[in-house]
């Protein structure tokens, strides 16, 4: 038994610095967990030391391998390194944190070095000169940094609301009045992005350097280093100083990067210069074709175009909530928004060359990945009585990662979510969009560059009403996967379910409670038919869609995908398909899907509107197709006991206790006001006439008919 152990744990990946500093290790260090940050040092031969500190989106690493960010630069170059690993989106207002780097400063922890740098992006970008002001004299590299999260001092500050809800009355709270004892301060940001340049000009100082990085949007870090820049900016930080003739030869790189194009484009766009937008996507596009007819000429070998896929040091894959999405670079419609009519109307194909494939930040490839992290990607808004049901159950039954988007939410769907961040159960994001833009979908373009779909084994879109029913073994995911066999897709048809007898809306658990439905073969309305699809993220899908990837070649060879009793699913679907073919199979699992729930829980989501085609009402017609009750499936039910058993121990939590109540109590409550006028208590009683259980689905002819006739 004690052998198997073994065995066990030298299959686990150790992190890269525990090598290091371990016994038997070449280097000198320590590692420190803390509550609510965990400390990395690693002592090496060249007099540098560079401090690092982690953003916002790798909060929720739990990984054994984690690392700090910069930690293989710093290792590759044989400097000190102290990296600063966040567990919580605190911003380094923690109390502990600061009384722990005021005794490293006592201690002379930060002397004998030829150069101190700190070192950051966003959140920390902002930790980066805040506790560089302990140090003087140190040098600091600050990307896209808040220079506070202070409502007192930044009242125009809108993003991060976990950020702005600690306590800013701790020391070395406003990183822009602790400049003056610091060597160089050189500050990174794109001065078009409003926000960032808001913070960026509360600081001043002769010792203050700023570097513009036009069209970077908030991911100037990921701009920098997609073209090549990062790492001789931070070189020239540690071992000289960098120039601003240095810098802008450095940033001349970003006119062969796509993401610049549709960054240029945009804020054309945004100028009303739509003609001027589109004539620039188009010089762009071809200047690329002949770089890369000069590229496929001079043929690279293998080697060369395997090293530009390499990590190099400084990765960054997410920095936090952008608020106007700049960066999809594979179809001018996307990446222009609601730019002309014209663009619009381009026929949807690959318009990036291969050779551009290498630039772009990619999942790792097919064949590398396992199991064990299985994640699903929902847009939400008021709907807050649910959603934990919901994450409870998938939990339950084996998924691990949850990116809930929310929008205008009145019920606290928002602050759940929130706080589902901060306890380490989901990711959050506040999902702005465009007026008339679809809410999934800027969610879904936006997922793309999240952590969470990076390093996912399998993700899915996935609404708060769509529950996965797994038929194969103990009804959990590793038995799906394990019955499906092969795959890098799974597709689920929905099963859709209505609202049987339930009329009034109760705090009960929707998958235990609602048992009427369509049958298991029911064909004859196509809502009935709509897919959602479980993948492993690849460099072969260019697109996060609503109901299954999409793909850069129509036929991608190595890419397995199958239906949900494991068969192969038809070539055709490689360019298009939503709904379930004729011989599609429900053998191992089928998506239940919730779409009305109770009659008084229609009415809040009518009133709501849709996160998807929000220019469709959810009116008696949507009813009908979605409120069937002709066959009993109560499949679910044996789910609720192990369900319950994470549910009640995410209530645990006070905080989410209460935001739940609170969520319920303004559900019943927009019930009540919703009913109290006439209109929509005429509404109310329609509903309960269509489709009652046992009664075969009313068509659309039927129902037209029916409603004139009255």
């Amino acid at each position: 038994m004690a052998e198997q152990d073994t065995d066990e744990t030298e299959n686990v990946r150790l992190p890269d610095w525990f090598d290091e500093i371990r016994p038997g290790g070449e280097m000198r260090g320590f590692f420190d967990r803390r509550l609510r940050h965990s400390l990395v040092f690693v002592e090496r031969p060249v007099k540098r030391l560079l401090i690092s500190f982690d953003n916002l989106s790798n909060v929720n690493d739990e990984s054994i391998a984690r690392v700090p960010w910069a930690y293989k630069f710093a290792r590759d170059i044989n400097i000190s390194h102290l990296g600063v690993m966040a567990h919580v989106a605190d911003w380094y207002r923690d109390e502990d944190l600061i009384q722990y780097f005021e005794k490293l400063t006592s201690e002379g922890f930060f002397e004998g070095y030829d150069r101190v740098i700190f070192a950051g992006v966003s959140m920390g970008g902002f930790a980066a000169v805040s506790f560089a002001s302990l140090v003087p004299g140190a040098h600091v590299v600050s990307i896209n940094p808040q220079s506070t999260l202070d409502i007192d001092l930044v009242p125009w500050e809108t993003r991060y609301a976990n950020g702005r809800r600690q306590d800013w009355t701790l020391p070395y709270s406003d990183a822009s009045k602790l400049t003056r004892s610091l060597g160089r301060v050189n500050i990174f940001y794109d001065p078009y992005f409003e926000l960032d340049k808001k913070h960026v000009e509360r600081f001043t100082g002769k010792n203050v350097r700023i570097f513009n990085c036009r069209y970077s949007n908030h991911k100037t870090a990921v701009f920098l280093r997609k073209i090549g820049a990062l790492k001789p900016i931070m070189r020239s930080a540690i071992f000289d100083e960098i120039t601003e003739n240095d810098f802008y030869k450095l940033y001349r790189a970003r006119r062969d990067l796509p993401w610049f194009r549709g960054a240029v484009a945009q804020y054309f766009v945004d100028s009303d210069r739509n003609e001027i937008a589109e004539r620039f996507a188009v010089a762009f596009r071809k200047r690329l074709r002949q770089n890369a007819r000069q590229a496929a000429n001079s043929a690279p070998d293998e080697e060369k175009i395997e090293e530009t896929r390499e990590q190099d040091g400084l990765q960054i894959d997410q920095v936090e909530d952008p608020v106007v999405e700049k960066e999809d670079i594979d179809e001018v419609s996307e990446a222009l928004a609601d730019a002309s009519e014209q663009v619009k109307s381009e026929p949807k194909k690959r318009i990036i060359p291969n050779f551009s494939e290498e630039l772009v930040k990619s999942p790792r490839l097919l064949g590398e990945r396992g199991g064990s992290r299985l994640a699903l990607v929902t847009t939400m808004k008021n709907e807050g009585p649910f959603m934990l049901e919901w994450v409870a159950y998938h939990r339950a039954i084996g998924f691990t990662d949850f990116l809930i988007y929310t929008n205008d939410c009145d019920d606290g769907t928002d602050k759940i979510a929130m706080r589902l961040e901060e306890l380490g159960l989901a990711v959050h994001r506040d999902n702005r969009f465009k007026k008339g833009a679809s809410p999934q979908r800027v969610a879904l373009r936006r997922a793309l560059r999240e952590e969470i779909y990076q390093s996912s084994d399998w993700i899915m879109c996935s609404d708060c009403d769509e529950f996965v029913n797994v038929r194969a073994g103990d009804g959990t995911m590793p038995e799906l996967l394990d019955a499906v066999g092969e795959a890098d897709a799974i597709s689920l048809c929905w099963k859709l379910f209505g609202c049987g007898d339930q009329v009034t809306y109760q705090d009960r658990f929707v998958h235990e409670h609602f048992t009427w439905s369509a049958p298991e073969d029911f064909r004859s309305k196509y809502r009935a038919l709509g897919l959602k699809t479980l993948f492993r993220p690849s460099k072969v899908i260019r697109k996060f869609g609503v109901h299954r990837p999409k793909f850069f070649n129509d036929y991608p060879r190595e890419f397995v995908w199958k239906d949900a009793g494991g068969q192969l699913m038809p070539e055709s679907y490689f360019v298009q398909g939503w709904t379930a073919h004729k011989d599609f199979s429900h053998k191992h699992a089928r998506l239940h899907h919730y779409a009305v729930r109770s009659v008084d829980s229609f009415l809040v989501k009518r009133d709501r509107g849709r996160t998807n085609h929000i220019d469709r009402d959810q009116g008696v017609s949507y009813w009908a197709d979605m409120n069937l009750n002709t066959a009993k499936d109560d499949a679910l039910v044996s789910n609720a006991d192990r369900t319950r058993v994470e549910f009640d121990s995410i209530l645990e939590d006070k905080e989410l206790s209460r935001l739940h109540k609170e969520a319920c109590k303004w559900h019943q409550t927009k019930v009540e006001t919703l009913k109290s006028n006439s209109e929509w208590a005429g509404f109310f009683d329609l509903l309960q006439a269509i489709n009652r259980p046992g009664e075969e689905p009313v068509s659309h002819d039927q129902l037209q008919q029916k409603l004139a006739a009255e």
